[in-house]
């Protein structure tokens, strides 16, 4: 915490540090705080997760001394449908702090997958608390884990599309890293805050790597192929099936 204290000072993400050798989750954990009020800016940071979590219920496997995990707690004045600007800004704030701090730019694949070479290096899960009432967001939990160096615990079918930052440049120091990634996100998600949504959308659609390109479409229901042809201005991706 101290190391990342003073590059983060006078920002709200961040403001308020808690540094783990070894907890089940981040995102887990700052939900338990965030049940007994833990401030807006919080940010959970740990070198090893016992029960890590991707999307779509996925295992995040998370092991000690290979890369970097940490949760930001927000408590946004926004609506359920602008829950996605977050996981936008998560994506930008990566790609931007790997090119500053490890010395090569990588690419966005929608949703929020960073990836160079075609090799992802991050995950990223983002999480709501909802005031059923006013149907608003009053938690907003975003949970960020980059590869550092190769995993041995990935399994085969996770080695052929997973890398690190090792693969690519050199690794930069935790938190150098951190800190980076916290500042960027600050920046982009204060766009949102200030209703400037398509910026954040135009910052992240110049990082996205699949448009103009052929890809898979897999939901929970089906599985197809399409051609990608760009965003719309809410970040959701605009896809032409092969009907036309």
């Amino acid at each position: 915490a101290g190391e990342l204290a003073g590059a983060l000072a006078g920002r709200t993400v961040g403001r308020e540090l808690v540094c783990l050798e070894t907890v089940d989750s981040t995102n887990n954990e700052i939900k338990r705080r965030a049940a007994n009020g833990a401030p807006e800016g919080l940010a959970v940071l740990t070198d090893e997760q016992t029960g890590g979590r991707g999307r779509l219920g996925r295992t995040f496997v998370s092991p000690s001394g290979t890369g970097v995990y940490f949760t930001i707690l927000l408590h946004p004045a926004l609506p359920l449908t602008h829950i996605q600007y977050a996981t936008l800004a998560a994506a930008v704030a990566v790609t931007r702090a790997v090119s500053d701090t490890a010395g090569f730019t990588p690419e966005i694949k929608w949703v929020n997958d960073v990836l160079m070479q075609g090799k992802k290096l991050n995950g990223t899960l983002t999480e709501a608390v909802i005031e059923g009432e006013s149907g608003t967001v009053s938690s907003l939990i975003v949970g960020i884990g980059i590869n550092l160096r190769p995993n041995p615990a990935w399994p085969e079918e996770v080695r052929r599309v997973a890398g690190a930052i090792s693969d690519f440049g050199p690794v930069p120091r935790r938190a150098a890293l951190i800190a980076s990634v916290l500042t960027h996100f600050e920046q982009a998600y204060s766009l949102v805050e200030q209703g400037r949504e398509g910026e954040l959308v135009a910052l992240y659609r110049e990082r996205l790597c699949c448009i103009g390109r052929k890809i898979t479409v897999v939901s929970p229901l089906e599985k197809y192929e399409a051609e990608c042809v760009g965003l719309d201005g809410e970040g959701h991706l605009l896809i032409r099936t092969a009907d036309g």
